[in-house]
């Protein structure tokens, strides 16, 4: 029961998910497959609900007919917005909250109490949408929506004139049941994913990130904006002659040399930097600064990274790649980066190959 409780609270915890899912169907080529995905099934309920304008139990009356026009024509827009335009978060959260009321004013248009509740089974794949992009407030706000209206849409069955409370009651504890299990279950079973995937992603002894931290988390500062106002810039650092502390010190010396290190980094970094530990005793930077502070961060960067009181003794050798050229149209992310980081490593081996315990620069 404990573990139950663990995993609920785990789930409770997880913050949205559009940025991260979002990097996650970049990475593998998925994003316009799920945007055509998305957007078939908004314009797939758009031709359900014009189906129903020649049902005996869809919209009747030229107020309810209206209605439905409406309904559609919101679909279909919807559905074209996907298909045309790169998704946000803001069009993420737009989409949900039109949908809940769509689907509720869809079900209410209806005039068989059995056609309303099937209706508002479709509550449950838009449940399962926040389950991948947004959070569990996100969740509880549409499931408690969509529970109001499959009760006030099974209502008739159970309390009107002509009831059937056993065939109200049940269909009403069906439809709830496909509402509730289908994100619930995705979104927990997302939540244990999740846990893992990001303890994938970070460093164990200093809390960085890692390899594959650092590259999921690229786009993010690389965007699309790069000039001399806002250079881009990859930082390699390498510490000197570790293997010899390693070898005279011992293992756990070369650990505390590798955590201190890693929290020096982070005194001259800007928050928005990303900070991660590729190799045994190398650091990687990948930050944002104008080109003109390039040599004052050079010298912020020499007077943080090593301490007078260190034992033992340690030094590093840093390599800095700067772009300040506007992203071509056909570059991807990885190429940039890529690009920026062998340059950044070779400028590092330079200031090893000149003793170490400085910084070299090249301009991309």
């Amino acid at each position: 029961m404990k573990a139950l409780i663990d995993l609920i609270a785990q789930w409770w915890r997880l913050p949205d998910q559009y940025q991260s899912f979002m990097r996650y169907l970049e990475d593998r080529g998925l994003v316009s497959a799920c945007r055509i995905l998305v957007g078939g099934t908004a314009f797939g309920m758009g031709l359900i609900l014009v189906l129903m304008r020649w049902s005996a139990v869809g919209p009747q009356g030229s107020f309810w007919r209206s209605v439905n026009l409406i309904v559609v024509a919101a679909c279909l827009i919807a559905a074209l917005i996907w298909w045309l335009f790169p998704p946000t978060r803001l069009w993420s959260y737009t989409f949900v909250v039109g949908s809940d009321i769509a689907i509720a004013v869809a079900s209410f248009s209806d005039v068989d109490p059995l056609a309303r509740l099937l209706c508002c089974v479709v509550f449950a794949s838009i449940g399962g949408y926040i389950a991948f992009f947004h959070n569990p407030t996100l969740q509880l706000g549409h499931l408690v929506f969509a529970t109001l209206v499959t009760i006030m849409a099974g209502w008739p069955l159970v309390f009107g004139d002509n009831t059937d409370p056993g065939l109200g009651i049940a269909k009403i504890g069906v439809t709830l049941a496909t509402v509730y299990v289908i994100p619930v279950v995705s979104q927990i079973m997302l939540a244990m994913l999740s846990s893992d995937a990001t303890t994938s992603e970070f460093d164990p002894l200093t809390g960085l990130l890692n390899r594959r931290g650092l590259s999921r988390r690229a786009t993010d500062i690389v965007g699309e904006q790069i000039d001399e106002h806002n250079a881009l810039l990859v930082v390699v650092i390498d510490l000197d002659r570790f293997k010899e502390i390693n070898d005279l010190h011992g293992h756990d010396i070369g650990d505390n040399t590798i955590i201190r290190t890693g929290l020096r980094i982070r005194l001259w970094t800007s928050q928005s930097a990303l900070i991660a530990r590729v190799g045994g005793d190398e650091f990687v930077v990948l930050k944002r600064a104008p080109f003109n502070s390039v040599a004052k961060l050079s010298t912020r960067i020499t007077t943080f990274m090593s301490g007078d009181n260190d034992v033992p003794a340690i030094s590093s050798s840093i390599g800095i790649a700067i772009r300040t050229a506007p992203r071509e149209v056909d570059e991807t992310v990885d190429e940039i980066v890529s690009a920026l980081f062998r340059v950044a490593d070779s400028a590092m081996y330079q200031a090893k190959r000149e003793g170490g315990n400085q910084v070299r620069a090249s301009i991309v």
